[in-house]
């Protein structure tokens, strides 16, 4: 099997897991919950680290997050209905519950539901019983009891930085027979270590990308930021965005869009007084950068940036400067009282 995908020494400390509760496996309560809906219950328990990041915590001390069926659905791969089920599964077993934000009158639609997590339920008889699983699960296990971690021969006594003790190396020991295991020694690499120290960084840069896109709108709407696009319209960047970068290059996009179109107009605009010219400019806007990515899921775009630039620009040209135009052409001249002729 030359493609079978082997785990490597180097390797096996560098992935990222969920955890898997234990009760799960011997608790009466729980066992009769099917694997998605267990699944799910680590899913959101891991989403709770991003939701104290954010600051999610209610009056009461108790931590909320949001978890669309959307996400869901992706996540697991399923079908709408199958991810209501199980977030109704878990709300038969006590462990979900969900609390409905209300109308949003601001963006025009419903809020998202607060979701809250409860902790599992852990009886002495559930801690009994992994102590049996345990020590079953050990007992089956092979010859090779534990593992034994010993400094290998040719290691000086003398200290070393950790820059110089380069990876690890998993061999045999001499007494395996002996069921004594295994035994891990040094092994000089420096291309193995900084593999595994990029990968760690690379890893831990990218859960910081996903925490900062997910705040994404409520970054770039503080006060130390001067942005004119609406909550809404940077809600749907941050939805059609990879990174939190991606989106911060968009917004930089439509100011950039904004400052040709008054330059090519000489027209200057304000974008939070356009209402004054019979512009919805939230809605169009929206619905201007919608058709930009609409065309990107339909058809191939080279730069979704050029795109954006493109359809925001003529925009601005066509409507918002159009209109102030309009209106500062058709402006009444001041009446004056000229005198009379004798």
């Amino acid at each position: 099997m030359t493609d079978f995908n082997y785990f490597k020494a180097d390797r096996v400390y560098n992935e990222l897991y969920y955890q898997f509760p234990k009760v799960f496996l011997v608790s009466e309560e729980y066992r009769k919950m099917s694997d998605s809906t267990k699944i799910a219950y680590m899913l959101l328990k891991a989403r709770l680290q991003a939701a104290i990041a954010k600051r999610q915590i209610d009056e009461n001390g108790n931590i909320y997050f949001t978890y669309t069926i959307k996400e869901l659905c992706k996540v697991l791969n399923c079908q709408k209905q199958k991810a209501i089920k199980i977030k109704k599964d878990l709300e038969s077993f006590g462990l979900l519950l969900q609390k409905d934000m209300g109308f949003n009158k601001n963006l025009g639609k419903y809020n998202a539901n607060r979701l809250y997590l409860a902790e599992l339920n852990v009886t002495e008889n559930d801690i009994y019983l992994l102590e049996i699983f345990d020590s079953k699960n050990l007992a089956n296990s092979d010859t090779s009891e534990s593992m034994k971690i010993t400094h290998s021969l040719n290691i000086k006594n003398t200290w070393k930085s950790p820059a110089n003790q380069e990876g690890m190396k998993i061999t045999q020991s001499e007494n395996t027979i002996k069921s004594e295991g295994m035994k891990i020694i040094h092994e000089f690499n420096n291309k193995k270590l900084d593999t595994n120290r990029h990968l760690i960084d690379t890893e831990k840069d990218s859960i910081q990308e996903q925490i900062l896109l997910d705040n994404f709108e409520h970054i770039m709407k503080d006060d130390s930021i001067a942005t004119f696009i609406p909550e809404r319209v940077l809600m749907l960047i941050k939805t059609f965005s990879n990174s939190y970068s991606e989106a911060q290059q968009t917004v930089k996009t439509i100011h950039n869009a904004k400052n040709k179109a008054q330059e090519q107009t000489g027209i200057h605009v304000v974008f939070e007084e356009l209402e004054i010219y019979g512009i919805n400019a939230e809605v169009k806007l929206y619905d201007t950068l919608l058709k930009a990515y609409q065309k990107q899921k339909t058809e191939k775009v080279e730069n979704i940036q050029n795109l954006i630039f493109v359809y925001v620009k003529n925009w601005f040209i066509e409507s918002p400067c159009a209109a102030i135009n309009q209106a500062l052409t058709n402006e009444e001249l001041p009446h004056i009282n000229l005198p009379k002729m004798n």
